[in-house]
C-alpha cells in the first residue's frame, strides 16, 4: 500500500485543514493509480522545533511512498499534483512545501 507521511507545523493552515488535505491526497492518488489505496500519516511538529536555514520554518514536508516503480514523467506529474493541492488548500507558496517520492515494493510483491 502506498503512503503519504506529512510533517506539518502545529497550528499551521495545514494542521487546521488536514481533513481536506487528506481527502484530496486520497483522490489524487486514486486518479494516478486507480484501485490502489494509500494511507496518510500526520506528524505535527510543535512550533519552534522545525527550521529552514537557521530560522523557524513555515514549510511542510510531504513524503510519498509509492508501492511500485514509476517513470520520471509519472513521478513529476504526481509530485506537481501534490504540491498544487498543498498550495491551494493551505495558501502556502511552492517554496513552503517539500514533496518527495520514494518507490518501494511491498514484501508480497518481491
Amino acid at each position: 500500500m502506498s503512503q503519504f507521511r506529512c510533517f506539518i507545523q502545529a497550528g499551521s493552515n495545514a494542521d487546521a485543514r488536514g481533513d481536506e488535505l487528506e481527502r484530496r491526497l486520497h483522490d489524487h492518488h486514486a486518479g494516478h493509480y486507480p484501485g490502489e489505496e494509500a494511507t496518510v500519516t500526520w506528524v505535527a511538529i510543535p512550533q519552534g522545533h522545525m527550521f529552514t536555514e537557521g530560522r523557524q520554518s513555515t514549510s511542510s514536508v510531504v513524503a510519498c511512498f509509492l508501492d511500485h516503480t514509476t517513470t520520471l514523467d509519472a513521478r513529476e506529474a504526481y509530485m506537481r499534483g501534490v504540491c498544487d493541492i498543498w498550495t491551494e488548500v493551505t495558501e502556502c507558496t511552492d517554496h513552503e512545501v517539500v514533496v518527495s517520492v520514494t518507490e518501494t515494493v511491498s514484501a508480497n510483491q518481491e
